[in-house]
């Protein structure tokens, strides 16, 4: 007899109730919330098809309004800051979210994209909600999903639309004291720039998503300078001089006060490789230590530093000096420069631009071991800057695994032999391997590497979430994240 699914089930749950309840508990909690999590990406897989992401994408804000009014307005229930920027972003906002949690405030942040799991972009004082949670949210939002897709002139809403509005209906629900905002892409018409920020963060700008936001950084400033609003404080981290005068001038235009980095506010790097700030108000702050590696990340400390002291000159909420040091010490990005296994050491680094990919090589001549070989592990979203990208990988690699990340939906990998050829006509002598699967690949890494050696992977966020299973399968984090939310 052919019994379904859900019927083993059934037979497994009578077979434990009749012994323990408590194993029936656990039994349940192990299964239900991984047939949540799929049933979430199915959902949100029929929002993605229904889109299509390009030069011509019918980016609208009309359309997220409009969603956010039938849920009733949830993002103006909480005061917030809005981080956006080409490279950086992730970081700075995650620091300032740790800082606040820090200084014991309620802390929402809403990040994009996910490294391996949805429930990464919907976060509490720094952790994911469980799946059985963001099921919850999905159930209480999607009925006002379906009538703007039924009354809107503009369409069904987004995926990201989708993603962003359970952040901020879940930021509501828990009457979160601050949200910390991560813009998606660019700015102007990004979904999260519907929200009354008290203070809004540009980290920098450089050449990404050229096919939507323009091809220079004035163009990719302009869009990205729109999340400045009237009466705020806005934070630039840009460094460009053409950059910085779109800035003043946005903010001149809408009213806006505006604190640029180099000029109101400073970010060093000490010989020790600590940071050290002079904010606005003259405050120094000595000997800060970054908890995410590399000496790109105080420029991004100092930025998170001076955002923290707008919003408490904004909101007169204090961010205590103590709090941000602790904030900046062990804030903590999957996915970014991440070691995550040593002997040999493996590093994740989803650099995927060429400010990023500029980033990541620099601290790897930086940290390099004499006795150490870098075998990397590449694979590239495509519409990427793949020809400036590539000179920097070849230059600190001694072998190379062209590989591809697993189909995201709207987005595409360069083919793995396309990558490879590419390598080729700039190096023909590096010694060259070709796996489609990205587990395979690094599995072929893992056994050509020796323990001093070093393996990195890189090129795309998307690739290294699907190589990173290799250390911490989906379903295990899955359960962490459903465990940690009982036991609460």
């Amino acid at each position: 007899v052919s019994l379904s699914a859900c019927q083993l089930v059934s037979l497994s749950a009578c077979q434990l109730v009749s012994q323990s309840p408590n194993l029936l508990i656990s039994f349940l909690m192990n299964t239900t919330f991984l047939t949540e999590y799929h049933w979430l990406e199915q959902e949100f897989a029929e929002l993605m098809s229904q889109f299509k992401y390009s030069s011509e994408i019918n980016l609208r804000l009309e359309r997220m309004a409009h969603l956010l009014e039938l849920l009733g307005n949830p993002h103006y229930q909480y005061r917030s800051i809005h981080v956006g920027g080409t490279s950086g972003k992730g970081s700075t906002a995650t620091m300032i979210a740790a800082a606040l949690t820090a200084a014991g405030y309620h802390v929402g942040l809403h990040t994009s994209p996910h490294l391996q799991v949805l429930n990464e972009r919907h976060q509490l004082n720094g952790r994911p909600i469980s799946t059985t949670r963001m099921a919850a949210l999905w159930r209480g939002i999607r009925p006002a999903v379906q009538e703007v897709a039924q009354t809107s002139e503009f369409g069904t809403p987004s995926y990201f639309e989708v993603q962003v509005a359970l952040s901020f209906r879940l930021f509501a629900e828990e009457k979160v004291d601050v949200a910390v905002v991560e813009v998606g892409v660019g700015g102007m018409l990004d979904a999260t720039n519907v929200l009354p920020a008290d203070v809004a963060v540009v980290t920098n700008v450089g050449l990404d998503h050229t096919d939507i936001l323009g091809d220079t950084v004035v163009k990719i400033g302009r869009d990205k300078s729109g999340i400045i609003k009237a009466g705020q404080i806005a934070i630039s981290g840009c460094t460009q001089p053409t950059v910085k005068g779109v800035m003043t001038r946005r903010a001149r235009q809408v009213g806006a006060t505006l604190w640029q980095l180099g000029r109101d506010f400073q970010g060093h790097v000490t010989a020790e490789g600590h940071g050290q700030f002079r904010l606005p108000n003259h405050q120094h702050y000595n000997h800060v230590h970054i908890g995410l590696p590399g000496d790109f990340q105080v420029q991004n400390g100092a930025v998170a530093t001076a955002a923290l002291h707008a919003f408490t000159q904004v909101t007169r909420l204090p961010v205590p000096e103590a709090a941000v040091r602790e904030g900046l010490r062990h804030a903590h990005i999957a996915g970014r420069v991440e070691i995550i296994q040593q002997e040999p050491l493996v590093i994740l680094d989803g650099a995927h631009n060429v400010d990023k990919m500029n980033a990541v090589t620099q601290l790897m001549k930086q940290t390099a071991r004499p006795e150490s070989r870098v075998i990397t592990v590449l694979g590239v979203k495509q519409g990427k800057a793949t020809a400036e990208m590539l000179p920097m990988v070849l230059e600190i690699s001694d072998e190379i695994i062209t590989t591809q990340f697993i189909h995201k939906g709207l987005w595409k990998a360069v083919p793995p032999s396309q990558l490879a050829q590419e390598v080729r006509q700039l190096h023909p002598d590096l010694p060259l391997q070709v796996v489609d699967d990205p587990l395979a690949a690094v599995e072929l890494a893992l056994q050509h590497a020796r323990p001093t050696d070093t393996i990195l992977v890189t090129g795309s966020l998307y690739l290294v979430g699907d190589v990173r299973a290799h250390w911490e399968p989906i379903a295990q984090i899955l359960r962490h994240l459903e465990g940690q939310e009982v036991h609460e």
